[in-house]
């Protein structure tokens, strides 16, 4: 299912101190940021976007808190595009013949999918736009357990000849969406290009330095991507993708302003393209 939003923990004064006298090892200022990590490790997203949510408000230091917002925007990202995957299998399962008795299922998953894409989009677009001001060529920290990863989703797969899935058969396959969407963001953000054979190796080392640059440039990417969703052929809504386009083309612009103080012929060969197709984009929305 869709993921749902998130309440805030709130605990009382006695427990707080009872915690502060048994965790001598972790202070509660770091236990958010620990126990995303530790969510991480079981690929509990949910539970990663909630810890990662206190650590941003309540981390000890700016270090801690600009991990926590690096991680949370890379997650975000992967989301909808995770989602967006999901809503579209089930469009093209529901044009299958085999799902010709069930089509309303899969046009309401459809559905489903596509409005947490959205939201997801929006927030992680949000995300880089806070960042923007606050980036220099200085590397930014990204430590996380990278996700399980496979070639292949079967669920999605069998939702896209039309096949009813069980609850637990989409459900796992929404899990593997998301893993493999969060190990391809990880892997871009690493400089490892879209290969998350390639990022996992990278972050099998532990903390990764990553390149702001890149993070600019491959998040703007995946928006893209994602993005594709407002085309006519998925949600016909010109107005949002214009949005996305505009975002790109404001993170293009830090990304310039990076490389024009530290020049790299490659990744400034990929800013003019993506620069040149968001331009083309806008006009032939015009």
């Amino acid at each position: 299912m869709p993921h749902r939003p998130w309440p805030f923990l709130i605990v009382a004064f006695s427990v707080l101190l009872f915690a502060c006298s048994n965790s001598p090892t972790t202070s509660n200022n770091t236990q958010p940021i620990a126990d995303a990590r530790t969510s991480f490790k079981s690929s509990d997203f949910s539970a990663a976007l909630r810890n990662l949510d206190k650590a941003i408000k309540t981390g000890p230091d700016d270090t801690t808190r600009q991990q926590a917002i690096e991680l949370r925007t890379a997650l975000v990202t992967a989301l909808a595009d995770a989602n967006k995957q999901m809503a579209e299998a089930y469009y093209i399962g529901a044009k299958q013949p085999a799902a010709q008795a069930h089509t309303g299922p899969f046009y309401e998953k459809r559905s489903d999918y596509y409005k947490t894409a959205q939201g997801y989009l929006m927030d992680a677009m949000q995300a880089v736009m806070d960042q923007r001001a606050k980036l220099n060529n200085n590397s930014m920290v990204v430590e996380v357990t990278f996700p399980g990863f496979t070639g292949t989703n079967p669920g999605l797969n069998k939702i896209k000849t039309g096949q009813l899935v069980s609850d637990s058969e989409g459900l796992n396959a929404e899990l593997q969406a998301d893993r493999n969407a969060f190990a391809v963001v990880l892997s871009g953000v690493a400089g490892a290009g879209q290969d998350p054979n390639k990022g996992q190796q990278v972050f099998s080392s532990g903390t990764v330095q990553v390149d702001p640059r890149v993070y600019l440039i491959e998040l703007s990417n995946s928006f893209l991507q994602s993005g594709a969703m407002f085309e006519y052929r998925g949600l016909n809504s010109p107005d949002r993708l214009r949005t996305v386009h505009e975002v790109v083309i404001g993170n293009l612009d830090v990304a310039q302003k990076l490389l024009d103080a530290k020049p790299d012929k490659d990744l400034e060969a990929r800013v003019k393209k993506m620069r040149a197709d968001c331009d083309k984009a806008l006009k032939t929305k015009t």
